[in-house]
């Protein structure tokens, strides 16, 4: 569990980095690709410019996912995996998919936790667990309750 918070956090520091070095280069106005390298063959400098307009689209929108899926949930779940603990809950599993247990507790309410493919083995729709996750992440594990 505490790999998946690592890596979580990983992926944080990679997108700060990424998304400082695009703000440096737009702000000193050097072209996002070098066309040395790159894409030789197109000389004209107006279909140049809808290329690199494409190419910064697309890094904007795969920054905001980015940001939507990994940074803010990790920084909301920042102070249980600093104290060492988590969310607990039990419930029956309704229903798996890959490496994704969908679990209704006692409440009613749905809980989707991803544990991993090679973690799923074993459990089974219907089945009684104890689940300790990060709520924002979505990641956690599962134990069978007897």
């Amino acid at each position: 569990m505490a790999i998946t918070a690592v890596w979580y956090y990983v992926l944080d520091i990679v997108l700060c980095v990424a998304t400082f070095f695009m703000i440096q280069k737009l702000y000193k106005k050097i072209p996002i690709i070098n066309w040395e390298k790159t894409l030789r063959t197109i000389t004209s400098k107006k279909i140049r410019k809808y290329i690199e307009i494409g190419y910064l689209l697309t890094l904007i929108v795969f920054f905001i996912f980015c940001v939507g899926e990994i940074v803010i949930p990790s920084i909301k779940d920042l102070p249980l995996i600093v104290s060492g603990e988590y969310a607990e809950n039990t419930g029956t599993i309704s229903r798996i998919v890959k490496d994704t247990v969908y679990i209704t507790d006692h409440e009613g309410q749905d809980i989707e936790i991803v544990i991993g493919k090679i973690r799923t083995k074993g459990f089974k729709e219907g089945d009684d667990v104890l689940v300790y996750y990060y709520p924002n992440m979505k990641r956690g594990f599962l134990y069978h309750i007897e």
